[in-house]
């Protein structure tokens, strides 16, 4: 996969993501009032998601199984956005 390959804020990346019924249902609705594709708003969720060292560590304490891919989120003082760092072993 080629990674950064485009220009601006264009996507490149494609992922695909299951949900059941109730959530696709839910991700329509708050869509249509967003007046957002759902898509484009699963991404958005997706990015805020990454970006909150709260649901970080939420989702890690939870099912991180393997403390060697522990992750922490760091923010880099140069461009302010959230990088994901592998922790050191204790």
């Amino acid at each position: 996969m080629i990674e950064k390959k485009g220009c601006g804020d264009k996507k490149i990346n494609r992922v695909g993501v299951s949900l059941s019924n109730q959530y696709e249902a839910k991700l329509n609705r708050l869509a249509t009032a967003c007046q957002k594709r759902p898509t484009t708003l699963a991404g958005m969720l997706i990015e805020i998601c990454l970006d909150s060292p709260e649901i970080i560590d939420m989702l890690q304490e939870k099912y991180n199984v393997y403390t060697a891919y522990k992750v922490l989120p760091i923010e880099n003082y140069m461009t302010g956005e959230i990088e994901l760092v592998l922790a050191e072993k204790d």
